[in-house]
C-alpha cells in the first residue's frame, strides 16, 4: 500500500470517528436533558425485582468495560462477541458460531452481580460503559414474534395466560401450542402494567432495564445503526487490550451480522393496524421516558386507522 492509499484510508477513518462523535454527542445530550427533566420519575424507587435486572450486566477487567444489556436489542449477539473477545472461545472463528447453550451458561463472561457493592460501584464510574437501545414499538412487536407467537418454551405459559384471560372458550390445559394475537398480546402487557406487575424484561421499559441516568453512559447505541455502532464499540474495546497476543488472537472477530430488524420494520404497518388506537396511545404512554431519553419519534402506525 502506497503513501497516498494510507493517507485515503487514514482520512476515511478519522471522517467516520469524527461522525460517530458527533451522534454519541447529540444522543448523550438528548438522554442528559431527559434524565433532568424526567428526574422526579427515573430517580423513583425502582419495582421489586429491579436490581436483579441491573446487577447482572457483563464487565471485563482486561477490556475495562461494562454492557448494560437490554433485551430484543441485539442482546445475544453481544453476548456472543464479548465473550469472544475474551479471548478464550479459540474453537469458534466468528461469535454466530457459538451455540446459544455456550451463550447462555456464561461461563466465559463475567456479570457485576457476583463483585461486592463497592466494587460494582467503582467499575461504573471507571470503565468503558455502552448499551443500546431500540424504538419501543417495534422492540415490542420483536418480543412477540421472538417469544410469545413462537410459543418459545419460557413464554408458553405467558400465550396460554393470554388466551385464557381473553379467549377462554379456546384455551385447553393441555395444549401443546397456543395462537396468540399480537392485538391480544397488547393488550395482555397493558393490563399487566395497568395492574402494578413488573413486566418482563423484554418489554419492559427500557430505561427501567438500565440505568442509563446514573452513571453516566460513554456510548449509547441504537438498534436501527446496529452494525455502525457495534463496529465501533468492537474496535473500542479491542484497543483497550493490553496483551499484545491476545489483541492479535481477537483483531479479526466482528459484530455478526443480521437481518431481523428489517424483517420487523416491515411488519409494523401491518401489525400494528390490528390494535385498536387506543391501545397504540397507551402504549407511547408506557413507553413514553424511553422516547424522552432515547430520541425516538413516535412511528406512524395509526395512519390507516
Amino acid at each position: 500500500m502506497n503513501t497516498d492509499d494510507t493517507r485515503a484510508i487514514n482520512n476515511i477513518n478519522n471522517t467516520m470517528s469524527q461522525t460517530m462523535n458527533n451522534v454519541q454527542q447529540h444522543r448523550r445530550q438528548i438522554l442528559a436533558d431527559g434524565c433532568r427533566k424526567y428526574a422526579h420519575i427515573v430517580n423513583e424507587p425502582k419495582p421489586a425485582g429491579w436490581i436483579d435486572i441491573i446487577i447482572k450486566n457483563y464487565y471485563d477487567d482486561r477490556m475495562q468495560y461494562v454492557y448494560c444489556r437490554i433485551a430484543k436489542t441485539a442482546n445475544t449477539n453481544w453476548r456472543r462477541t464479548l465473550m469472544m473477545l475474551g479471548g478464550k472461545l479459540t474453537k469458534y472463528r466468528r461469535p454466530e458460531q457459538i451455540p446459544l447453550d455456550v451463550v447462555y451458561k456464561d461461563k466465559d463472561i463475567k456479570r457485576l452481580n457476583g463483585l461486592p457493592q463497592g466494587e460494582r460501584e467503582w467499575r461504573l464510574r471507571k470503565y468503558f460503559k455502552f448499551v443500546f437501545v431500540r424504538e419501543p414499538l417495534e422492540r415490542l412487536l420483536s418480543a412477540y414474534r421472538d417469544k410469545v407467537a413462537t410459543n418459545e418454551h419460557l413464554y408458553r405459559k405467558v400465550a396460554g395466560d393470554i388466551v385464557r384471560k381473553y379467549r377462554p372458550h379456546d384455551y385447553k390445559p393441555s395444549a401443546k401450542r397456543y395462537d396468540t394475537t399480537f392485538a391480544e398480546f397488547v393488550r395482555y402487557v397493558l393490563d399487566q402494567h395497568a395492574a402494578g406487575r413488573v413486566l418482563d424484561r423484554h418489554w419492559l421499559p427500557q430505561y427501567l432495564g438500565c440505568p442509563v441516568c446514573k452513571p453516566v453512559f460513554d456510548f449509547v447505541g441504537h438498534y436501527e445503526t446496529l452494525h455502525r455502532d457495534a463496529e465501533f464499540v468492537v474496535s473500542k474495546l479491542k484497543s483497550r487490550i493490553r496483551n499484545k497476543l491476545h489483541r492479535r488472537r481477537v483483531q479479526n472477530i466482528r459484530f455478526p451480522a443480521s437481518s431481523s430488524h428489517s424483517k420487523t420494520k416491515d411488519l409494523m404497518q401491518q401489525m400494528y393496524a390490528t390494535v385498536p388506537a387506543a391501545h397504540i396511545q397507551a402504549l407511547y404512554k408506557l413507553y413514553a421516558i424511553d422516547y424522552a431519553l432515547f430520541g425516538y419519534k413516535h412511528p406512524n402506525v395509526t395512519r390507516f386507522k
